[in-house]
């Protein structure tokens, strides 16, 4: 078959790919990162690359301007290659420059770390991680005290420290003589405390340098987030993040199971995020700290039910399809060998165990983290990531469910939404008379797109200044040149930003059809807590504290997120925001061995709830799909303020 030499500017990468292959497979053939919230298949318009010569063929979509397509801008996943190709692409800095909520150096002191731990002491759980050091100075061998270097180190633990039952594994076997000869026989050994007695990790040379080091991680759909720990002083002494380069497959969990299923899918997802993502981020991390990787001894991993899969390599597809069956809901023991992580190839792998087909470890992470378990009052969790989870609950009763969110909170399938990095805009209001906007950007840059927190804003106000109605709809009858009639989309926009302020020359707009997609986003959160609390006899008004968690709470205005609908209209003193809390669970399983009983015990407890067999579910979402809610009487408030216009 005819073969063709695509090369991507300006890394110069190049593939030789067959005639005919989608140009993003190409890319992702070729290791260039593009975007494709969507997976590929042409309804995000984020894949845009810039064809600098060759022969191609294309699938003509409304996506592109005119303006777009003179200059050569295309879609990668509607571009075909068909002859050498010289293709541009603006690769990614930007998935490095995603916005993670995490937790840094010297935030074991922060208040909201300390009240997590503070949780589990007062359930008797000690900061005991299980992982101890013995230094040893060993008899060196002589004609008369012949015996072998191994039997040698367990005669001398048994005689000093009382230690009999240990094992190691083959590699540390092999390094032995070698590192006890170069060490004149003083040594520090490391050992790690399992169900079948205590495992020895690591031999090393005996110096105040030596330590020993933990990883805990937040394995987002859209990002990860790491932390290394010291494990003697329990500090945390560095922090990495990014974004998780899955994305190339698809923004949410669903495009990557598909992915996941062609032919060499799984395998190229898995190494996107182990390879591409966490063993990048770790070498940032040791890089920083000016460690050694063999010195991280144990992790622990935290994410949802696909992207544990994911991480580990195991078929996916039937979490997709009915009855929504995962392969596992608790991770067999692992060491960091067996998933390719690049530490200590013999650290223990702690998964954190997943409840449901789409409620996964990072929720019960989360909620270990924010101690629902022992909580007396009645708590909503809610998750507002790329995707939508919900705990409902306290010590007695814990229920939970997933709902449909997709990316739009982080920007996915918005035709201005992106995620939150330097160009985003994150704040929006609009002058009531003139419907000017006023815009914050992050990292005071040009705009490039609006994130998350943006886009509740812009909805609520353009609410508020009749822009739109309760469905969504721009009104025709006002008067101002930022509301005009997209001719390529046939629907009305509103112009955030004009293209000569923008970083790259085009309009910031949003237009009817990403309205829609993101007020079905808010009404799936929405109906899905309110289905959670009726399926149990609770309403809103039954909720003593509301949690927020995920990337789109570090900006979030509560009182814009009620205007929309997104969160219910109830006291504002009943909410607050914990940041990311499924690192901040992962943490703690570092730190308190028996805390990895206890997320054990939390998922037992967690029942969960399939929002698509409830029965009146369908009819709670197509109502939540409206400005604020198609019944008022949910949202007095807001009722009141557009009584007062």
């Amino acid at each position: 078959m005819e073969k063709c030499t695509v090369i991507f500017k300006p890394s110069n990468k190049s593939i030789s790919v067959t005639k005919g292959t989608n140009l993003l497979e190409a890319a992702r053939k070729a290791g260039v990162f593009i975007d494709a919230p969507c997976g590929g298949k042409g309804r995000c318009g984020k894949c845009r690359v810039k064809i600098i010569s060759g022969d191609y063929k294309e699938e003509i979509t409304s996506l592109l301007t005119s303006e777009d397509r003179q200059k050569g801008i295309r879609l990668a996943c509607l571009t075909f290659v068909e002859g050498d190709m010289i293709v541009e692409v603006e690769e990614s800095k930007q998935v490095q420059n995603i916005l993670v909520e995490g937790i840094k150096p010297g935030d074991e002191k922060n208040e909201r770390v300390l009240k997590a731990s503070k949780l589990l002491e007062e359930e008797g759980i000690k900061k005991e991680c299980g992982v101890f050091n013995i230094d040893i100075e060993l008899p060196e061998p002589s004609i008369d005290d012949n015996v072998a270097d191994f039997e040698r180190l367990k005669r001398e633990l048994k005689v000093k420290y009382n230690i009999e039952n240990f094992f190691c594994s083959l590699n540390v076997l092999k390094n032995m003589p070698k590192i006890l000869r170069e060490n004149n026989f003083k040594v520090r050994a490391t050992f790690l405390k399992g169900k079948n007695g205590c495992e020895l990790i690591r031999i090393k040379a005996r110096n105040k340098e030596t330590s020993t080091y933990g990883i805990c991680v937040d394995i987002g759909t859209t990002t990860v987030a790491v932390n290394l720990i010291d494990l003697e002083s329990n500090k945390i002494i560095a922090a990495a993040s990014s974004g998780n380069l899955q994305m190339q497959y698809g923004g949410d969990v669903i495009s990557r199971i598909i992915y996941a299923s062609t032919e060499g899918g799984l395998e190229k997802i898995k190494s996107a995020v182990v390879d591409g993502t966490i063993n990048r981020l770790i070498d940032e991390l040791v890089k920083k700290a000016n460690i050694e990787k063999q010195d991280i001894i144990i992790s622990t991993f935290a994410g949802n039910t696909t992207m544990t899969h994911l991480f580990l390599g195991v078929e996916p597809a039937y979490i997709r399809v009915e009855p929504y069956i995962p392969a596992f809901r608790e991770c067999p023991e692992l060491k960091a060998k067996d998933i390719g992580i690049d530490i200590n190839p013999e650290a223990k792998v702690i998964v954190i165990p997943n409840v449901a087909s789409y409620v996964g470890g990072d929720i019960v992470s989360g909620v270990l983290a924010t101690g629902i378990w022992k909580e007396e009052k009645n708590v909503l969790f809610m998750d507002l990531g790329t995707n939508g989870e919900i705990v409902f609950g306290n010590k007695d009763l814990m229920l939970t469910c997933a709902c449909s969110a997709g990316p739009a909170f982080e920007g996915g399938e918005i035709s201005c939404g992106m995620r939150a990095m330097p160009g985003a805009i994150d704040e929006i209001s609009i002058d009531r008379k003139t419907l000017e906007p006023k815009i914050r950007v992050i990292g005071n840059v040009k705009p490039k797109g609006i994130c998350g927190s943006g886009l509740i804003d812009l909805l609520a106000e353009m609410f508020l200044s009749g822009i739109i109605n309760s469905k969504g709809e721009i009104s025709k009858e006002l008067e101002s040149d930022r509301i005009r009639f997209d001719e390529d989309l046939y629907v009305m926009e509103y112009v955030v930003v004009w293209g000569k302020e923008t970083a790259d020359g085009r309009d910031i707009t949003i237009n009817e059809i990403d309205i829609s997609n993101f007020l079905k986003a808010k009404g799936a959160v929405y109906s899905g807590s309110n289905v959670l609390l009726k399926s149990v006899g609770f309403s809103m008004d039954d909720v003593d504290k509301v949690i927020i968690a995920g990337g789109i709470g570090q900006n979030l205005h509560i009182e814009n997120a009620i205007m929309i609908g997104l969160l219910p209209d109830i006291d504002r003193s009943k909410f607050s925001y914990i940041g990311n809390s499924s690192l901040l669970g992962a943490y703690l399983c570092l730190l308190y061995e028996q805390a990895r009983d206890k997320v054990k015990e939390i998922a037992d407890a967690m029942t969960y709830v399939e929002l698509s067999v409830y029965p009146s579910y369908m009819d709670e979402f197509i109502s939540a799909c409206f400005l604020p809610h198609t019944d008022m009487n949910l949202f007095p408030s807001v009722m009141s303020l557009l009584n007062q216009k």
